[in-house]
């Protein structure tokens, strides 16, 4: 029988992800209304876009809903920060307690 491996919570999910802080850091700071290639997420983010690829970390993010992606046809995927993302507020309102007590 294999090992369930999923996280038991929100923190064990970007502690089991190496670059998921960083990602959902940099997610904090990018325009909603833009739009951003794999590519251009690694450039943001400072992960090689190898690490990122092999990681499956920008699917992650997807599904966990702070990012939306979009494949129109004969167009190469790219992505969109959810600014509606329950998670994405979370981890802003994290931010924003982290600093006030800093």
């Amino acid at each position: 029988m294999q090992r369930d491996t999923r996280a038991d919570s929100g923190w064990g999910f970007v502690a089991d992800h190496d670059s998921m802080a960083t990602i959902i850091d940099t997610l904090l700071d990018l325009d909603p209304e833009e739009t951003y290639t794999r590519s251009e997420l690694a450039d943001e983010t400072g992960i090689a876009l190898k690490t990122l690829h092999l990681m499956d970390d920008v699917d992650g993010v997807v599904d966990l809903g702070l990012l939306d992606r979009h494949h129109p046809e004969d167009q190469e995927v790219y992505y969109t920060v959810n600014a509606d993302s329950p998670v994405l507020e979370a981890a802003r309102e994290f931010e924003q307690a982290v600093e006030a007590n800093r």
